[in-house]
């Protein structure tokens, strides 16, 4: 490496340097061979055939790679380089797009190792270099993957050509893992956008239920379930064509039934009445679900729901209930800490309730454990059963943008992607839990772990005998409340410091803002070292630690984001601006989102 170099990622990237250097001594650059080329710029020849950069102009190639990708970059764009190579795209990218950001990522550590000895650093990684990144290990780059997950900006890739050659397996297995990362990171986004608030306000005025009901985890006596068959029954197409034998299970006990959300109606419809009702959806139309059973004066079956559920499907239903805590739930996380165990009391928020019952019923150790009605696909263009009023598949987009998977036949079905997230994520539980697990749906998406049994052969070779019940939720000890009055005394206690942090975070902005006109490096440092404590604080306070945070979720990993990414600069006067402009937004957002939560707060626990 160049002396230049050496010193350069001494100063600008020493974890890059410290981590290079335990490697350079082992790597061989035998199939490296570096040329000129016909315009007199060097380019590398890989393994005897394969061009690294042009052999006749590396320059106008690079230009062409960048104004091949123009369309795609604007004036937020984070630009991230696949294969570095000697650096001429990326130099051309600099002088075209000063001001974007970028990271480098070489998965060929040899060519780095050219690329040190050949050309002058600095010239290729700038000030607006994010990040580098040098792969040791062939298809080890999951470091790299949180830019992709925790970034605010929007990430265009730009893939060095000759890498499709040279490192085509590892280029495929990064534009996978890249595209599994951001349609996860969307689909997490829509999701706290949409439910963030509700989940935080749900879990307040179930709070008074949670207290005044046993939890499935703690207070239900395992052994009514231990080693006892169950049916999880969702509301998918195919149930239609095992209702009748679902019907025979539940009139000769032959294995306890949980119905999954709007399994309900397509039970009842067939007069099925299920052993428990299962319900978790956090928006306030959920009650609508249940509305058959409460019109019929249904009220003896006993409901098992998620502790973040929407408040109004609770006040409505009148029978027993139980409960389990959600991951979603702040006001148990906050008001039942010292009475709950964070492994084995809480049930990982899922984005199906068949997927919450099944760890519940894994906990309990139910065994086996059969799903019916469970498509994880479409089914002549329907997505629920023929009984369900509110068809889902409305909109013919929803099919035309359908993805095809295989179905239990090994036929190709088609499904969404959040149907598809579904399955995967009950895959992963699959293979986590120990157990027999089955799957009756005909017609429905293959899981894996979850094998596909026909349920007529379940009856005749495994449900042959009747099962012993018991009212299992009742006579159960609760949770002991003594401490109650001093946690909600404490709650209002930090909203009120909170409210001194932001006062305080205000006039922090301000000296920043004074101090990057008069530009003191000195006071900007200890300003920035002010915040960082303020920061600190901020994340400790009680009421923002528990509720507000959540409440504003989406904001607060925006904020925690762009501190990652500032902390990064080196320059303390572009830290602070970029510090002013996001934190007085979050502020702001804070007094908006405090002003609707304390009146929930109030109210919930008045």
């Amino acid at each position: 490496m160049l002396i230049d170099n050496t010193l350069f990622l001494r100063e600008r990237f020493p974890s890059l340097r410290k981590k290079y250097s335990e490697y350079e001594d082992s790597l061989d650059t035998e199939k490296l061979e570096v040329l000129d080329s016909k315009s007199g710029a060097k380019t590398i020849k890989y393994d005897q055939k394969l061009m690294v950069h042009s052999l006749y102009d590396p320059i106008r190639e690079a230009e062409r790679i960048i104004a091949s990708h123009e369309d795609k970059i604007s004036a937020d764009t984070h630009v991230f380089f696949y294969g570095g190579g000697l650096g001429y795209h990326i130099e051309k990218f600099v002088e075209k797009y000063p001001n974007n950001p970028f990271s480098i990522y070489e998965p060929i550590p040899e060519i780095f190792k050219v690329m040190s000895e050949q050309r002058i650093l600095s010239s290729v990684m700038t000030k607006n270099t994010a990040n580098v990144y040098i792969d040791y290990r062939q298809n080890e780059s999951l470091e790299l993957m949180d830019e992709f997950s925790s970034s605010n900006k929007n990430i265009h890739i730009i893939v060095l050509p000759s890498y499709e050659n040279i490192a085509n397996q590892q280029v495929r297995f990064f534009q996978e893992t890249v595209k599994s990362i951001i349609i996860g990171r969307r689909s997490n986004l829509r999701t706290n956008a949409r439910f963030q608030k509700l989940w935080v306000m749900n879990s307040l005025f179930n709070i008074k239920e949670v207290l005044s009901t046993p939890n499935v985890m703690k207070h239900v006596d395992h052994n009514e379930f231990k080693d006892k068959p169950a049916l999880i029954v969702s509301a998918g197409p195919s149930l239609s064509q095992d209702i009748e034998y679902i019907k025979y299970i539940k009139e000769n006990n032959l294995a306890y039934i949980f119905s999954a959300g709007s399994a309900i109606n397509s039970l009842v419809a067939h007069d099925i009445l299920p052993d428990v009702i299962c319900t978790y959806d956090p928006l306030q139309t959920n009650d609508k679900v249940f509305k058959d059973l409460i019109d019929k004066n249904i009220s003896h079956l006993p409901m098992l729901f998620g502790s973040s559920v929407g408040y109004e499907t609770l006040n409505k239903y009148k029978g027993p209930k139980v409960h389990f805590i959600t991951t979603q739930d702040r006001a148990s996380t906050y008001f039942l800490r010292e009475q709950l165990d964070t492994k084995r009391d809480y049930i990982l928020d899922s984005p199906s309730i068949a997927i919450m019952i099944f760890q519940v019923l894994n906990r309990l150790g139910v065994n086996p454990i059969i799903f019916a009605g469970q498509n994880l696909g479409f089914l002549y263009d329907r997505y629920y059963s023929e009984e369900i009023d509110y068809e889902v598949i409305k909109d013919k987009k929803q099919l035309e943008n359908a993805i095809m998977i295989e179905d239990v036949y090994g036929n190709e079905i088609k499904t969404s992607i959040g149907l598809n997230n579904m399955r995967e994520i009950l895959e992963q539980f699959a293979g986590h839990f120990n157990g027999t697990f089955i799957n009756t749906t005909k017609g429905g998406a293959k899981i894996k772990g979850i094998p596909f049994q026909p349920i007529e052969e379940i009856l005749e070779k495994l449900l042959t005998k009747p099962i012993t019940k018991s009212e299992w939720w009742m006579d159960t000890p609760l949770y002991d409340q003594k401490e109650m009055e001093k946690k909600i005394k404490n709650l209002y206690d930090s909203i009120g410091k909170f409210f001194g942090l932001l006062r305080e975070g205000e006039r922090l902005m301000d000296a920043i803002k004074a101090n990057i006109k008069v530009r003191n490096k000195q006071i900007m440092q200890r300003l920035l070292s002010q915040f960082d404590h303020l920061y600190t604080q901020m994340r400790q306070n009680e009421y923002y630690a528990n509720f507000l945070s959540f409440y504003i979720r989406v904001d607060t990993q925006f904020l925690a984001n762009e501190i990652k990414r500032l902390n990064g600069f080196k320059d303390s006067f572009d830290k602070g601006e970029g510090l002013l402009r996001v934190f007085s937004n979050y502020i702001n957002q804070c007094r908006a989102g405090s002003s609707e939560l304390e009146g929930i707060i109030e109210q919930a626990l008045k």
